[in-house]
């Protein structure tokens, strides 16, 4: 049943539930900034120099390449007010990911009805841990992208009959669809469902809303915008996914075994959270019940979309080039948040019958749970080894910016040189010369000052 929050106003339980949520992702995030983690790879930089471009010249599709626009649009506009520095970026990645922390709470108490304590505990098991985490601190979209995911998964697949607060999780899908490609299989079921419960109302004698075509629309106008952008600007409506498998080819990481890259994802699936596949796994059984059946069923198809995605892509080489498991945040939310609520909605009735069984699962869980938190206080950081530390660079970028050179010319050995343009902050002042090759030392990109 959904709770009378749904409708009108957020209960003051909902604002700080919420609020707490935000802040202690955000504080999570800060902590793992202020230890040994800095980035996870140099598109953590390129993106940087993007917006910073973005703010400079503005245009619809700031990189010209198969990154999506989103995340650019709103980091370009932090640093157009506050400035375009590496620091203000990174402050700003951090604060709006933790910001959309906020999401999928609101779709768990809308749309599923959880109690504010559940979907609290819900959302905290799916965002504390290495990888949501590495994520949110680093300028990616992808923590904020999974965020938006699992929120319109949720909430439009729970919300029954469409109306205008069902709007705020489809706006949410289509700032995710133009941030990264794996909300788009979720675009594409949610869409299929809420087209089929328009025609199921319209032979029930129930007149559809203008609310809800707009919110079908919204559904999938991220992939089929960003198709349209591609068939227009580069000949193809899949240019994006070609750039991509040319790529991964070009530097060796083209699939040569199908069956192998088909297994990837489920295989990374399990190593990264082996926890919350553990919690969905026990919660599976209660979808018997039709309350969770009506309010999971299409989430956790969502989530299975999504996983089957990744792996044809992977097969066809389309999927991310490096750190593969970033692409499975927005399943891993959904799963976790579909357990805590089946569960925490069931167990305490179990208890009265067979509480040490019970006491004894939720011991099991927890303590999964932090095991999955270890390598956060470990040396099993997936980024900045010593081999990708940007130390020099940044700082070398930033003593540029401080002796305000008005021009420079980087001549990179690899991809090292972003890290030292995003410091610097105005890329539109920097010429790149070709890549040398040569491995990557501290002394690397070699600069000219001019």
């Amino acid at each position: 049943m959904i709770p009378r929050s749904a409708v009108g106003r957020p209960e003051k339980a909902d604002v700080v539930g919420a609020s707490a949520l935000v802040l202690v992702y955000a504080a999570a995030c800060a902590l793992v900034l202020a230890g040994k983690f800095d980035h996870v790879s140099d598109d953590d930089f390129a993106r940087v120099t993007i917006a910073q471009s973005f703010v400079h010249a503005p245009k619809l599709d700031p990189s010209g390449t198969s990154w999506l626009p989103f995340p650019f649009w709103v980091l370009g506009a932090a640093l157009a007010a506050l400035g375009r520095s590496l620091t203000t970026a990174r402050a700003a990645s951090v604060a709006f990911s933790a910001l959309a922390a906020a999401a999928p709470y609101f779709a768990l108490r809308r749309a599923a009805g959880a109690p504010p304590l559940r979907a609290a505990v819900a959302v905290t098991f799916a965002m504390l841990s290495p990888w949501s985490l590495w994520l949110g601190a680093s300028t990616v979209p992808e923590s904020f992208t999974a965020s938006f995911t699992a929120a319109a998964a949720i909430g439009l697949a729970g919300s029954g009959a469409l109306r205008g607060s069902s709007a705020w999780f489809a706006l949410a899908l289509f700032a995710a669809c133009l941030s990264r490609y794996e909300p788009w299989p979720v675009a594409a079921v949610l869409a299929l469902c809420l087209a089929w419960r328009a025609v199921k109302a319209i032979r029930e004698g129930i007149p559809p809303t203008s609310a809800s075509f707009v919110i079908i629309a919204l559904v999938v106008l991220g992939p089929l915008g960003w198709m349209a952008w591609n068939a227009h600007a580069h000949g193809s409506a899949v240019h994006f996914f070609h750039r991509v498998s040319n790529f991964k080819r070009a530097i060796g990481e083209g699939s040569t075994d199908t069956l192998g890259a088909l297994l990837l994802y489920p295989r990374l699936l399990v190593a990264m959270r082996p926890d919350v596949l553990a919690a969905a796994a026990c919660a599976l059984p209660l979808l018997r019940r039709p309350e969770i059946r009506r309010a999971w069923s299409v989430p956790l198809l969502c989530a299975a979309a999504q996983l089957a995605f990744l792996a044809y892509g992977n097969a066809r080489d389309g999927a991310p080039a490096h750190h593969a498991e970033r692409a499975l945040l927005g399943i891993v939310f959904i799963l976790a948040m579909f357990a805590v609520d089946a569960l925490g909605s069931t167990l305490p009735a179990l208890a009265t019958r067979a509480r040490p069984a019970v006491y004894a699962l939720m011991a099991l869980l927890v303590v999964g749970w932090l095991m999955n938190l270890r390598p956060l206080f470990g040396e099993d950081i997936p980024a900045t080894p010593d081999a990708e530390n940007r130390d020099a660079q940044v700082a070398a970028g930033r003593a540029l910016a401080a002796d305000r050179v008005e021009h420079v010319v980087v001549t990179p050995c690899a991809y090292e040189h972003f890290a030292l343009i995003a410091a610097y902050g105005a890329p539109e002042r920097v010429t790149i010369l070709p890549r040398s090759g040569a491995p990557v030392t501290p002394s690397c990109p070699n600069v000219e000052r001019r």
